[in-house]
């Protein structure tokens, strides 16, 4: 079977990992010139990310270790220490090593997807390949994933597939920054809830005084300048990075095509992170190519993650819509309870410290008067 892969990001290059474990030879085309770059990733990740994968990652792209997040709103603050949680990491060094022994094929940029008997034709600008069966690893801009809904549109199911391919588009900046001053907290990450911004402004930190600070907004690079103004975040800007991300849920196997990672929106709604998400429906697509049961990919990740992430879009579609002294309330109700989120917090699992909060009566009653004020503002 003749498989290949458009993608050579984290998703891709595991998913060619393990059908390559599992005996399967892939083609991967990249239309970047090289592996990880450019570089269009904030760079934490969970630790689970290293601690619970079928294969092992290389930690050669860890570059701090971080314990903890500091919450800030306006001039109120406070602070969760998890030791451990979460790996900054180098994202071209970590995208370099899930490579290594690989068919990366760069500088090939795929163009169109045309039907080929019980496979396709994958014309390039470089040169036409045939698949028998072809991965979309291509991110939140992904091409095979436009041919997936312009085929599968023209089918039965159209509204309803319509329906479930109702997808959000979300673009962050970010930028390195090489600090004047020496950081006083160099492994704690820092969250700013803002105003106007529907995500948040984080501060990671690096090591050797460098942090990475970035935004998800519709107006990211003037958000940034202003924070850094009302913070007087003093340094040089050694890096500017940009990217884009979709959240929503899709239908992710069509006819011998799949898709993973960004391009099959399997990102965390609250954060927008998607490397760990992405690498586990990996291993349940890899699965499924060597059961022969690809038809069951969409009913798996189902079960592994549809769960979470509707629980995450309501949420993110009611955190959105708060006003700001909903925001404030919020932000004090979480300072309130700030140890139960210590215990209870799950970097990569949202839903299960909002699960067990309202168990709690209090928190319940606290929380529950604000979302009941805006859930009819996501129903309508």
């Amino acid at each position: 079977m003749e498989i290949v892969i458009v993608g050579a990001g984290p998703a891709g290059c595991y998913t060619a990992q393990l059908l390559k474990k599992y005996g399967f030879k892939t083609r991967i085309i990249e239309e970047h010139r090289e592996v990880g770059k450019p570089v269009r990733c904030a760079g934490l990740v969970g630790r689970q990310v290293f601690e619970n994968t079928l294969l092992p990652l290389s930690e050669s792209s860890i570059i701090n270790r971080i314990n903890g997040a500091l919450f800030c709103y306006r001039d109120d603050n406070f602070q969760i220490k998890r030791e451990g949680v979460a790996y900054v990491i180098d994202r071209e060094k970590f995208d370099k090593n899930l490579s290594r022994g690989l068919e990366v094929e760069c500088g090939k940029k795929l163009i169109e997807i045309k039907k080929e008997g019980s496979g396709y034709i994958l014309k390039t600008d470089v040169e036409d390949i045939y698949a028998d069966l072809v991965i979309g690893a291509d991110g939140a801009s992904s091409q095979v994933r436009k041919f997936i809904n312009i085929n599968r549109n023209n089918g039965k199911d159209d509204k309803k597939d319509k329906k479930r391919d109702r997808v959000k588009l979300y673009a962050g900046v970010q930028y390195r920054i090489k600090l004047d001053k020496e950081l006083t907290s160099p492994s704690i990450a820092q969250v700013h809830l803002r105003e106007g911004i529907p995500f948040f402004i984080w501060i990671i930190p690096e090591g050797d005084n460098i942090i990475r600070l970035g935004v998800i907004s519709k107006n990211c690079r003037k958000d940034l300048e202003q924070f850094m103004e009302d913070f007087r975040v003093k340094g040089e800007i050694i890096e500017k990075l940009a990217g884009i991300f979709l959240l929503g849920l899709t239908q992710n196997f069509y006819k011998n095509i799949a898709l993973v990672g960004d391009a099959a929106c399997q990102v965390k709604p609250l954060t927008g992170g998607g490397i760990y998400y992405g690498l586990k429906s990996a291993e349940l697509l890899a699965e499924c190519v060597r059961e022969g049961k690809l038809g069951e990919y969409d009913k798996r990740l189902k079960k592994k993650f549809g769960r979470e992430i509707k629980f995450g879009l309501k949420g993110r579609q009611i955190y959105e819509k708060l006003n700001n002294n909903e925001l404030e309330e919020i932000f004090l109700i979480f300072k309130k309870n700030a140890g139960f989120i210590e215990k209870m917090a799950d970097f990569e699992n949202h839903s299960k410290i909002f699960i067990e909060a309202f168990k709690n009566p209090k928190i319940f009653m606290e929380a529950g008067k604000i979302f009941g004020r805006n859930i009819g503002k996501i129903l309508f």
